[in-house]
């Protein structure tokens, strides 16, 4: 199963739809620093926070 970077990097011609100065080599740096599952599980912590920073303004506006 490929990962949604993956499976972009592989459809014809992908690099156009990058912005302007971004290359797949750069983006593969940056893949590679972290694994599949790190970067899961940093999206998840991410997410928490998000979904607790919201919580917190919705209850201190009522």
């Amino acid at each position: 199963m490929k990962t949604p970077y993956e499976k972009f990097k592989s459809l014809p011609e992908a690099a156009q739809y990058l912005k302007k100065g971004i290359t797949f080599a750069q983006l593969d740096v940056q893949a590679a620093k972290m694994s599949d599952n790190d970067a899961a599980l940093a999206m998840n912590s991410a997410r928490k926070k998000l979904f607790k920073d919201i919580s917190a303004s919705i209850k201190k506006r009522a």
